[in-house]
């Protein structure tokens, strides 16, 4: 973390939200699990925004009362239950993260080709690109500008990478995906002769998988998320700002819409659609297409309500 000091109405201003209260300096944020004197902490009983999902930890938070220069981002109705300085947000969350990413994160990565990376001739890497140590990026490879490769990832076939993306280590892109046609001698591979197109600022976690197509594009478009552990199968489509959590299978020719959460340890099985504005609990089995705005629980998986 970065050290800084800041006032508190100088971190109100910067996120143009009310503060009426006495103002004095912080030089740390904390968590509601380990307080520490003079710091900015966060509070909201919901924990995913978009689709109103309650947060199930619950704070003594009359604690906080025996701290000193402490202030806390929490909503309207919770400030009521205070008794120290609030600054009042409609999403707690987002707006302790914005202050964390705009006093307090340091990014601590410079760009640079790790020597022990083996790059093939026939790529093209932009400007300010990060490839850490033990990476492969193979012939054909596309990286736009200030994308981040860590450790031991490897990068296959025609795969085109936009900018600001993060890939994080031991994840493997564009590999060979699994796809079997049953004959009288065994078994034959259906080879994949397609490509993988990733857009910018784009999120791609740990020890995950995303097989290129078997003759047209595997999609990932802008701003979605990938958390660790995830395998998205050929020819599936990840539409702009989705968020795939852990664990999560995305079987081939699946096609997953804008803005939708997929929980952790899901599965869209094969050629399942599911539509924009979508929520898909934990553990669930997607065997059907769901319209936008769905809430999408269990396995088999079945509409819960509509997410308006």
């Amino acid at each position: 973390m970065k050290k800084n000091e800041i006032s508190v109405k100088k971190i109100a201003n910067f996120l143009d939200l009310k503060y009426t209260g006495k103002d004095f300096k912080i030089s740390n944020v904390s968590s509601l699990n380990k307080i520490k004197n003079n710091s900015l902490l966060f509070y909201s009983d919901i924990s995913n925004f978009q689709f109103k999902i309650k947060d199930n930890t619950k704070y003594n938070l009359k604690k906080l009362q025996e701290y000193k220069n402490i202030v806390i981002i929490t909503t309207e109705d919770i400030e009521k239950k205070m008794k120290i300085p609030v600054i009042i947000s409609k999403n707690p969350r987002l707006d302790f993260q914005r202050v964390v990413i705009q006093f307090f994160s340091d990014d601590e990565l410079k760009s640079k080709i790790h020597k022990t990376a083996i790059i093939e001739k026939n790529t093209k890497i932009g400007k300010n690109v990060h490839v850490g140590s033990n990476c492969y990026i193979g012939n054909n490879v596309t990286i736009g500008d200030n994308t981040k490769i860590f450790n031991n990832t490897c990068i296959f076939g025609k795969t085109k990478i936009g900018k600001n993306t993060t890939i994080l280590s031991n994840s493997s892109i564009g590999i060979e995906g699994y796809g079997f046609s049953f004959s009288e001698n065994g078994s034959v591979h259906f080879p994949h002769i397609g490509s993988i197109v990733i857009g910018d600022n784009v999120w791609i976690g740990s020890n995950s998988n995303i097989e290129k197509s078997q003759i047209d594009e595997t999609i990932i478009e802008d701003n979605v998320k990938i958390d660790s552990l995830v395998q998205i199968g050929h020819n599936s489509v990840i539409k702009k700002s989705a968020q795939i959590t852990a664990g999560t299978i995305i079987c081939g020719r699946a096609k997953i819409g804008r803005n939708c959460w997929i929980a952790p340890n899901s599965v869209v099985d094969a050629a399942c659609e599911i539509g924009d504005n979508s929520f898909v609990g934990t553990l669930s089995l997607v065997k059907k297409n769901f319209p936008k705005n769905s809430v999408i629980v269990g396995s088999p998986a079945k509409l819960l309500r509509k997410n308006v």
